[in-house]
C-alpha cells in the first residue's frame, strides 16, 4: 500500500516538473534573447558612432566585430534613393529581427523619418515589434543637406563575423543637381555626399 502512494506521489511530482519544465526554458531563451537584442543594438549604435565621427575624414576606414547571433537574424536592404550630378545615391538599412522582442520607440536620434534637422542623427536606431532597425536618413544643416550614400557588399568567403567600412571624400553638388525620391530639397542650395562602402566579412 506504502509503495502504490510512492508511486502515485512520484508520478504526480513527475507531471509537475515536466510541466514546469517548458516554462522555465522558455524564461532562459526570453532572457538570453534579451541579451542578444541588446548585444545588436549596441553593435548598431557602435557602427552609426563609428560612421559619424569619420564621415568628414576621406579614407577613414574600420573593422567592427559582428556579434553572435542565435535567437535573432541581422538583414539587410540596399535601395537607391536618387541621383546626383547624374550619379546614384544608395540607401542601405540594417534590421535585426527577433520573435522574442518586443520593443518601441527611438534608440539613437530623437526623430524618425528619411529628413531631419541638426543636431538630430545622421543615422537612426529604432525599435519596433520584433525587430531592431538602422537606418540613414538625410539631415539638413541649414541650407546644405548631408546625404550618407552607402552601398553593402560582402567580401569573397566572407565568414560572417566583421563590418568593414571605408569612406571616401564627400562630394558637394548644387541642390538642383540632385533628385532624391521622398527629399524636399527647397531652401537647400547644396547637398553634400558622403560615398561609404560596408562590406561583410
Amino acid at each position: 500500500m506504502q509503495s502504490l502512494e510512492l508511486l502515485i506521489i512520484t508520478s504526480f511530482a513527475l507531471v509537475a516538473i515536466f510541466a514546469v519544465v517548458p516554462v522555465i526554458l522558455q524564461q532562459i531563451y526570453y532572457y538570453q534573447a534579451l541579451v542578444e537584442m541588446r548585444s545588436a543594438s549596441a553593435f548598431f549604435n557602435l557602427v552609426a558612432d563609428s560612421l559619424e565621427s569619420d564621415m568628414g575624414a576621406a579614407f577613414a576606414q574600420r573593422v567592427i566585430n559582428l556579434p553572435s547571433l542565435r535567437f535573432g537574424s541581422l538583414k539587410y536592404s540596399v535601395a537607391q534613393m536618387g541621383r546626383c550630378g547624374g550619379a546614384a545615391v544608395f540607401n542601405t538599412t540594417f534590421v535585426y529581427e527577433s520573435q522574442y522582442l518586443s520593443v518601441a520607440g527611438m534608440l539613437r536620434g530623437v526623430n524618425w523619418g528619411k529628413v531631419v534637422y541638426a543636431p538630430d542623427t545622421p543615422i537612426a536606431v529604432r525599435g519596433w515589434g520584433t525587430s531592431l532597425s538602422m537606418v540613414p536618413r538625410v539631415v539638413k544643416y541649414g541650407d546644405i543637406a548631408v546625404v550618407l550614400n552607402i552601398t553593402y557588399t560582402a567580401a569573397q568567403r566572407a565568414s560572417g563575423v566583421a563590418l568593414y567600412y571605408n569612406i571616401t571624400a564627400p562630394v558637394a553638388y548644387n541642390a538642383g543637381d540632385c533628385a532624391l525620391a521622398g527629399v524636399d530639397l527647397s531652401g537647400v542650395s547644396k547637398v553634400l555626399v558622403v560615398p561609404i562602402r560596408l562590406e561583410l566579412r
